[in-house]
This record gives structure tokens, sequence and C-alpha cells, in this order.
């Protein structure tokens, strides 16, 4: 038998299938590594992405990168982006400059927009989840067929899902993305970029793509599946849910090269408005520029829609020089480029029962111009990979599932509809040819009505067994800016036995736990110490009127338990010492010794112009009081209230997670 014959079809069994290896897909993966589940990636490429797609990156995605310990590697690469301008034609018809400007919000994260290829996230993401497990991307391995035993659904030991996997042969697996035009023969670059385009982790992997393949087919018996296998997604058809809306009439190009220009503003994020159109520039990483420009509109006679073939490099070209004019505008370096029509779509609903969950372009589409695709689908697969692997490893409530489509679904919708106002401008003019003199001002506009949105300053997550609101009838919040379904706006802190500061993005870590945020107060104040007192006698058990959370719940594997508990106390660092709290607060080990990194303050650090112990302000808490609250594994707030709320907390808590057994007699 050779090695491209097929062979018999072998059974397995794994307890999460990911189909799609792209953003949303390794972002579920993540999550499957850090819990310990027994889970497979597969996706039909041969390679992962290394030129062109998605390249924004958004404050929000950026704070999730660093919970994940790689951000420093996207700073160290990407380019960031804060300031626009707007070129317009004046009255005479003179392109001249708008701005810049610059988000009114450019403060709220610790983070700001920034721009870096797809490829290089997707590399960052893989080498993260090899910190935490030898899950591989089994890449060139289709799905073939699908079928769905609904009787099964809630037994928690069955396994209701059967897929058919197919491993490609090296011809079938060749991505598209590695050529410059989709079409073609493989290969990795043209027009001169050449080996150097790549750094040597992507380049490795680049070379080992042509390695002999077994080809094979499986039967994979599975109890969830996430398809995360983009806009023509095979997962979503499986199940029939539809995607929802329409195609545009306006065809794009898209060209990432290193420009050969006059412009002045090359290196600037910004447009330039022709009477034609308008032209989004987005300076990259090595000196490349991405353009986006409109370059035909669709016969209607197509019934709307068009053929790519007739769309070339040299057309796209020749309309980023018409509207740049009298700037030229040439170049010899094409590192990828593109056509495409825009389909702002949305499928009803993300998930199908409690065991199949869609994300990403499989469940909603849009224009590329916002940059906010990668975004919102790595923010998606990082929203249901938690779920999908806590319950699959046993330690969650399957109910939790049912939130993801509530959580993700109105944000989508947000999605598209900034896009069908923000496209729209690209595209406008006047009746009589020349564009509106208020464009610049326009775009501002619609960029920050959806700011908080697009930015991820707001997850908008509404009330769900996940998220605990305070109603006004329960009277005013202990945190009044630290509001369930949202994330912690970053603060800097500094660790009470070392000094060092560290952002809030990097302390709370992604890798498992919930959090007990204790926000302690002035514990220099002896009623305040012995309400913190107090809180610990009942987080040890001591206090046999209340129940303690802790050691209440099962765990993931690797950790002996799912709570964490983190303190920030706002005295004075200098006034109080590490060992005045409570043992339950700063747990020791035997072998590591106590647990420093569990007792911060909220105080200024001269030498550090970022710590300026203004946390509890931003938080909207009483410097003396505190608060209390819960933290999501995937960093949002589950669950807040004061100090003695111990009970509610709880009660939070128990409708997540699943409790431990309690011992027969």
């Amino acid at each position: 038998m050779t090695m491209t014959q097929e062979t018999e079809a072998v059974e397995s069994q794994t307890d999460v299938l990911i189909i799609g290896a792209g953003p949303s897909g390794l972002m579920a993966a993540y999550w499957m590594a850090v819990c310990g589940v027994r889970a497979r990636i597969i996706d039909k490429k041969g390679t992962k992405v290394f030129t062109g797609q998605a390249d924004g990156l958004r404050p929000r995605t950026l704070e999730l990168f660093d919970s994940m310990g790689f951000q420093h590697r996207v700073i160290h690469e990407g380019h960031v982006a804060v300031e626009a301008n707007f070129w317009v034609p004046d009255e005479n018809g003179k392109l001249t400059r708008q701005g810049p400007h610059c988000s009114p919000k450019i403060n709220e994260s610790n983070h700001y927009n920034m721009l870096l290829n797809q490829g290089r996230i997707e590399r960052f993401v893989i080498d993260t989840i090899h910190k935490y497990s030898d899950l591989e991307v089994e890449r060139g391995v289709i799905a073939e067929s699908f079928e769905y035993d609904e009787t099964l659904e809630d037994n928690p030991d069955a396994y209701p899902i059967t897929v058919k996997l197919r491993t490609l042969s090296d011809e079938e697996a060749n991505p598209a993305h590695l050529t410059t035009n989709g079409s073609g023969p493989p290969t990795a670059f043209t027009n001169g970029m050449g080996r150097g385009s790549l750094l040597p982790d992507d380049w490795e992997e680049l070379i080992q793509k042509s390695r002999a393949r077994q080809a094979k087919t499986e039967i994979v018996k599975a109890k969830y599946i996430i398809g995360c296998d983009g806009a023509h997604s095979w997962t979503r058809k499986q199940v029939n849910i539809p995607l929802e809306g329409s195609m545009t009439e306006h065809i794009w190009g898209v060209i990432d090269v290193v420009p050969l220009t006059n412009f002045p503003d090359i290196r600037r994020l910004g447009t330039i408005t022709h009477s034609s159109g308008t032209i989004l520039v987005i300076p990259r990483e090595r000196r490349m520029v991405r353009l986006y420009v409109p370059v035909q509109i669709v016969d209607a006679s197509t019934n709307g829609r068009f053929d790519r073939s007739t769309i070339t490099l040299e057309m796209i070209k020749a309309r980023v020089q018409a509207i740049m004019s009298p700037f030229t505008f040439d170049f010899q370096v094409c590192d990828w480029w593109t056509a495409y029509q825009v389909g702002q779509r949305v499928a009803p609903t993300f998930n199908k029962g409690t065991r199949i969950f869609l994300a990403g372009d499989a469940v909603h589409t849009h224009s590329p111009k916002v940059g906010l695709g990668m975004n919102m689908s790595m923010q998606d697969g990082f929203n249901i990979g938690w779920k999908v692997a806590m319950v699959a490893v046993g330690a969650a409530n399957p109910a939790i599932l049912n939130t993801y489509t509530a959580e993700r679904h109105p944000l989508a919708e947000m999605l598209l509809e900034f896009d069908r106002l923000w496209s729209g401008e690209f595209t406008e003019t006047s009746t009589n040819g020349t564009t509106k003199a208020d464009k610049a001002d326009r775009m501002v506009d619609v960029v920050e009505s959806f700011m908080d949105f697009a930015d991820g300053l707001k997850a908008y997550y509404p009330n769900s067994s996940l998220v605990w609101k305070v109603s006004e009838e329960e009277g005013p919040a202990a945190a009044r800016n630290l509001i369930p379904g949202e994330r912690i706006p970053p603060m800097k802190l500094r660790n009470q036995a070392e000094g060092n500061s560290k952002w809030t993005t990097r302390l709370f870590e992604s890798d498992g736990p919930f959090r007990i945020i204790i926000l302690a107060g002035d514990v220099r104040v002896e009623a305040q110490q012995e309400r913190v007192a107090a809180l610990a006698r009942i987080l040890e058990g001591e206090d046999k009127t209340k129940v303690s959370p802790l050691c209440r719940y099962m765990s993931i594997p690797g950790r002996e338990s799912l709570i964490e508990i983190v303190t920030i106390h706002s005295a004075p660092w200098e006034e109080v010492e590490f060992f005045d709290f409570p043992e339950i607060l700063r747990p020791f080990d035997p072998v590591m010794g106590w647990g420093y990194e569990n007792i911060w303050c909220d105080a200024s650090a001269t030498w550090d112009p970022y710590c300026q112990g203004k946390g509890y302000e931003k938080w909207g808490v009483d410097r003396l009081r505190g608060a209390m609250l819960v933290l999501r594994p995937d960093q949002y707030i589950g669950w807040s209230g004061e100090l003695e709320e111990v009970d509610d907390m709880t009660a939070y808590l128990d409708g997540v997670l699943i409790k431990v057994p309690t011992p027969e007699l």
C-alpha cells in the first residue's frame, strides 16, 4: 500500500472537536489546553495563515492577550495606530488633510489599537497553547459527514455527535492564502518578498508543509463541537442555521504593499477621498501599508455576484493611483492582495442545543474595513471556549452554555450596523459627483458613536446565570463602575510584598479559575480590619453560620481549586504589612512559600507614571469600605457586592459550578 492510498476508517472519541483553526478556533482551543480537556482541532488548510487576512487589533482583544501572556510579542512586532487623518477635496478640488483625530477615550484601556497580520497572532496563540498542553492543529483534515443524536443531549457522559474526518492529500491541502491572487500553484511569496518576509517560527512551519501525508478516514465521536470554519461554514450547514442579510453592490480590492509614493500620510492611519470613492490607508509592520479601495460595482445581471477573476492587481493599483492623484503611487513589493464583495450577514443563533456551537465568520460576516473581524471572532472563541471546556471536564453547570448566544449575538448585530454606516462612507458621493464636504466629520461621528462597542470598552452582556446585575430596587452598587457583564477598567497596582507594579489585565490571568476579588478598603481602620477578618473567617470555614465557597466546587485538571482570591487594599503600602492580612488571603505552600502575589495595593509609585493609586476612584469604590466581586475566567465580572454578602456570592457560584460530591455515610 502506498502512502497516498486510503486506509480503513478508524474510530475514536474526543470530548470536544473544533473545526477550523482560524482566530476563533484557536482561542477556543486555548481553553481546551488550559482546562485539560481531551480535544481535537482540525483545519482543511495545509498550513496556518502566513500573509494577508485580518490585521486590526482593538484594545479589548489586546487586554485578553495580556491575560494570556503574549501581548508583549504583539507590542514588539505590531504597529500602533491611535490617530487618523482624513484627506478630502477642498472647494477647489485639492486634497487637504483634516485631522488628526484621536479617540476621546484613548486612555480607557492600557492598550491602543494596533496592526499586525493574522498569521503572527495565530502563531502567538499556538505557542501559548503549547505552554499548557500538547494539543496540535491537525492540518489538511476535513469533515465529510455529520450525525447528531439529540436524545443524548442531556446525558453528560454521552457522545451524541458523530463526524467522519478525511485527511487530504498534499495537493488538496495547499492553502489558497499562500498565493497572491487565490489561484495557481502555492507559493509563499511573490514580487520579491522571499524568505525574509517570515520570522523563523513561521518559516519552519512553511518548510514542513510538504511532508508526505497518509490519506485516511476516521469516525470521531464527540461530546461537543465548535464550528469555526468561516463564512461558508460546513458545520453551520449541517445544523441548518442560515446566515441572514445581503451582499453589497460594491467590489473592493485589498493590497499589502511596500508603497513608493509622495503622499505624506502613507504611514498614518486614515482615508483619501475622491469623487469616485474613498481609500482606507492602514500602515503595517515591515514598512508595509494595506490599502482598501473600491474597484467596481456589481452588474445587476449577475444576480449580485461578481467574477473574481476579472479583478487584477493592476486594476487595483490603477484605482489607487486615480484616487490618490495628484500624489504618485507605485510599488515593487506586494505581500498579498485579494478582491471581495461585502456580505453583511448574521446567523439567528450561534448554537444548536447545548452541544453544537458556531463562532467567528461562521455566524457573522461583514466588511473588513471596520477592523473588527478578527477581534469579534477571537472574542467569540474566547467566550464559548472556557464555557465548553469547564462543562466538558465536569467543573461547570451545562446551563452556562445557554449564555453564549445571548452574550455574543447582540454584539454581532452591533457589528453589522457599524459596518453598514462605516462602509457607506467609502462609496457615498453627492449628486454632482463631488464628495460631500462634511465627509470627515461624518466618519468621525460614526466611529465615536460605536467606540465603546468597537474597542470593547463595554460588552453589554445581559443578566444570566453568569451575570448577576444589581437592580435599582437593591440600591446603589458597592462598586459603581464594576458592572457585572463588563470588564474591569484596567489599572496598575502595586504588589504589597515586593512593591513592583502590574496592570490588572496581566494580574488577572486567563488561566482557568474564577477569582474572588476582595477590595479590602482602608485596612488601617480598626472597623475595616474587622470586616476583612470576618470575611476571612467565613472563607476559612471558621464561621459555621456561613458557607465558604472555597473547596466547595469541582476543579479542572492541574488545579486544587477553581476559586482563587486576590486582595486589593487602598491604604498606603508603607502603613500596612503583608502579614497583617489573614492567612486565607495569603495562602502558604510548604514548597513555594507564602502567596505574595495575592495581596495588592492601590497606591502610587513615584517611579511608574502609570501607577497612580486611583483604581478605587476609577472603579467607583469607597476607599474605606471597599467591595467584593467575582471575576469569570474570561475576565468579565459575574457578581459584585459588599464584603458581608458571602451568601449571595456563594449562591451565584452555586448556579455556575459543580459542587464536590458529599461523601456517602
